[in-house]
């Protein structure tokens, strides 16, 4: 095993040799090309269990887009109420600061 220049620095750091590694480019290569051998033309059955099944989606993602839509209307109408909620509670607030500081008119509920 060869030491790097570090090895002088008192470090002992194992280099790999830096040999081109062909056969596993290679490999690499050819595994990666989808070979046209293997390819087989669509039949009329596959054909059509891919277009069923396209069709499904499809209606899956309509499902899928009303309940979002639903969703986004709740969604809209707590958004609302936290905002008039956030509003009565800051009103509260400065009706019980009012009051704490002597305005004896603010003490009074409402």
């Amino acid at each position: 095993m060869r030491f790097s220049k570090a090895q002088a620095w008192g470090r002992k750091v194992p280099v790999m040799p830096r040999r081109p590694h062909a056969l596993t480019f290679a490999l690499a290569l050819i595994a990666g090309v989808p070979s046209a051998l293997h390819a087989q033309p669509e039949d009329a059955e596959h054909r059509a269990d891919r277009l069923r099944t396209i069709e499904l989606n499809r209606g899956a993602q309509g499902v899928v887009n009303r309940r979002d839509r639903s969703n986004a209307d709740v969604r809209m109408a707590n958004r609302k109420a936290m905002e008039r909620y956030e509003k009565q509670r800051a009103a509260w607030r400065e009706q019980v600061q009012a009051c704490r500081s002597g305005d004896w008119g603010a003490c009074e509920r409402r």
